[in-house]
Parts: C-alpha cells; structure tokens; sequence
C-alpha cells in the first residue's frame, strides 16, 4: 500500500492577497472545506485560512487527527505564501505547530517536518552537491547547509517521529485516511502508521545522495553479512559498528524492527513485504563478488516459503531480473512464467508479464569495421528470438560516401 503525504509537501499558490471579513462558522467541517476550496479558486487565501482555522479546532476536539495536520499543513502553506513564500518561514510554523500538538499527532508530524527538508534538498540539490564542508558548526539557517547538516537534519526528525513508536503501531493507518492518498496495495502491506513511517524514513534512507554525506569510518554493508540469510537470523544479527550516525544500520535496524513487529501476525502481508524489502536492500547497498549469488539465494527462499502469497510473484520478477542481467536469459524466461501465471491479476505478476515480453522481443544487429583492408574485415551479427537474418552487401566508394558527409 503505497502511500504519500500529498497534501503536505511544501507547494506554491498563485495567490491575491485581499482582506474580508470572517464568514460565519457552518455546522460542519464538510462545509468548511468545500468554502475552502472555493476561496482558493477565487484567489482568495486570507479568506480561505478563516475556513481552516474552525476546522482545526473541530478536528482537534474530536480528535480527528489526520484532519487536523492536513489542515494545518495547509495553513502553513499559505501563509508562508503571503510571507514572501520562504521555505525557512514555513518550516518555523510547523515546528512551532508541532511544538503545541497534542502527542498523538507529534509523530505524524515529525515525519511531515522530514519530507518538508526533503523536498527542499530536492528541489536545491545541485546547490548542496557543489558545496563544500567547511567543519564548522552549522546554523540556523538551512539555507546554508552543507549536505551532511540537512541530511542529519532529516534523519533526526524521521527519528524523533519514530520515537513514538509505541503510539504508531497501535494506530491503524486507515485513522489517517484523511491525511494520505490512496495506494494500490491493501492496507495489510502497511497496516499500522509505524509502517507507514518507517517505510517513508527507509525511502531517505535509501537514497543514493547518502554516499556523499559518509563519515570517515563509514559502515560498509557487507554481502556475506546476514542481510541476504534467513529473516530470523537476520533479525539477530547484532550489528557492530563504530559509525553511530551511519543511516544504512538504521535502514537496517529498521527493516529488523518490522520483521519482529509482524513476526506473528495472523496475515502475513506486512511480514513477507518486509522480508522481500531488506533483500532488495542488500542488493542495493550490500558490496562483494559473492552478493548477486547470495541475492538469488535469498530471493529464492523467500519464494520456498511464501510461494502461496501474491508477493512472491513480486521475488520472482527481481530472481528473473537479476538472472536476466547476468545473461542466463532461460532461467530468467522461467521464474517469470512462474510469477506471471501464478499470480496474473497482481503487480508483481504485472512485472513478470512485462519482463516476458522483453526477454521474447525478436532483435536483430549487423555491424561493419569502419576500415577494411587484407585480410577481409569481419561482418558481426547480433540476434535474440529470430532464426534467420537477410542483409545485403553493398559497395561504395569511401572517399565519395565521407565527402557527401
């Protein structure tokens, strides 16, 4: 169940800055929205934050809570707009928000304060990339950070919002239907807001922007580590190290809480997602010769054992994948059938499918020397799924063909 903090993220509004009188408070916060909405087509934002500070109020005594933050996200999103549409002044506002939130919602809102740095490293990323650490302590001002001081930015709000982690797993992520935009997947692949968070901090930590924001005695993800083993001694493994700050242990660390948190579910949707996961990451982040051994192993007995559950088509479209890169294109045709037909009406045996017909394109190359002299230059044929190939060999003047050039 892919899902995304949509309303929140950090937009800009085409905005005409005009002073009204307050409307009347209506009834219910249905009505509220729906003036909200007709404010903002009207280019009215002051009069559109009059509407959303009722609901927040509402919201927060009935303890609604994913009304009340996506309301107040979109509070702050406007009046930073008034304000000169500064990133810094939106920033002070939900922190100043967050600091006043009742603590059911101060998690929620700790990862929302992430993605908002988030977005805007990306959005300046070629400003971070050029600039140079200085070692000095850092300011307030995140508009002059160097990349390893947002990074640490980000990771520290991810880790305070799942610090609430007793909170999170008791709350269904359907209490927050309000807040998130629907994903394809059911809500048993993320059934608690704890995975729903932990997934959106596991995104960051997965970027490949990490590498160059690494301390000097940075903790290299090994393959012959337990990351590609069984998934209970993976979620054993003691993971020793001296980098403290290093976030591929705390995706780690992450993945091994997930698993534990699932591990005796009735369904297990959340638990196998999970598994197929922390393999991916290996796959991604691990290093050695051995590892795209150990990844097909590891993706293999995901697959003995859950080959009953819809994710396996999922394994078995990454098996094909990585036998198909190796070039053992058969046994890539294979393990795709199988997830295909196994689980058809499924993403995973969507992605098997579509690897199918890749693997069964017909292709054809001739390619020639540029210079030919004694003995003959040889005439290279390339083919996939064809049997027989027809080409003609024409003469030509050389020096006539590189003058009409």
């Amino acid at each position: 169940m892919k899902k995304t903090i949509a309303s929140l993220i950090l937009a800009t509004f085409a905005v005409t800055l005009l002073s009204v009188a307050p409307p009347l408070v209506p009834a219910d916060n249905k009505t509220l929205w729906k003036q909200y909405e007709a404010a903002l087509k009207k280019g009215l934002p002051k009069t559109a934050i009059t509407h959303l500070d009722p609901i927040i109020a509402r919201a927060l005594k009935d303890k609604d809570y994913d009304e009340a933050i996506k309301a107040i996200g979109k509070k702050i999103a406007l009046e930073g707009n008034i304000q000169g549409n500064l990133p810094e002044e939106k920033i002070l506002r939900l922190e100043a928000e967050i600091a006043k939130a009742p603590k059911e919602m101060a998690p929620v809102m700790d990862a929302i304060l992430a993605n908002w740095y988030w977005h805007y490293f990306q959005q300046n990323r070629w400003r971070f990339m050029q600039r140079t650490q200085t070692g000095a302590a850092a300011g307030k001002d995140f508009e002059t950070w160097d990349l390893p001081r947002i990074f640490t930015e980000i990771d520290k709000q991810f880790t305070k919002a799942l610090a609430g982690k007793t909170v999170l797993q008791r709350t269904p992520v359907a209490k927050y239907n309000e807040l998130l935009q629907k994903g394809t997947q059911p809500d048993s692949f993320r059934p608690t807001m704890y995975d729903f968070l932990a997934y959106n901090a596991l995104q960051f930590y997965s970027t490949g922007e990490q590498a160059g924001s690494k301390a000097q005695d940075a903790f290299e993800l090994s393959a012959n580590s337990p990351v590609f083993d069984s998934s209970e001694k993976f979620t054993a493994w003691n993971i020793e190290t001296t980098d403290t700050e290093s976030r591929t242990v705390k995706a780690l660390n992450l993945y091994q809480s997930v698993l534990k948190f699932h591990k005796n579910d009735e369904d297990k949707s959340a638990y196998v997602d999970a598994d197929l996961a922390r393999i991916n990451f290996g796959k991604n982040k691990g290093f050695g010769e051995e590892k795209n051994d150990r990844y097909r192993s590891a993706l293999k007995g995901l697959i003995n054992i859950w080959a009953d559950h819809r994710i396996s088509a999922r394994a078995r479209f990454h098996l094909a994948q990585s036998l198909d890169q190796e070039g053992d294109k058969v046994q890539a045709h294979k393990s795709a059938i199988q997830g295909r037909d196994a689980f058809p009406n499924t993403p995973g045996g969507g992605m098997c499918h579509n690897l199918v017909h890749q693997i069964e394109a017909k292709s054809s190359q001739v390619t020639v020397e540029r210079v030919w002299n004694d003995p003959q230059s040889e005439i290279t044929i390339k083919y996939r799924n064809v049997d027989q190939i027809h080409f003609r060999v024409v003469a030509e003047n050389w020096e006539a063909a590189m003058k009409r050039k």
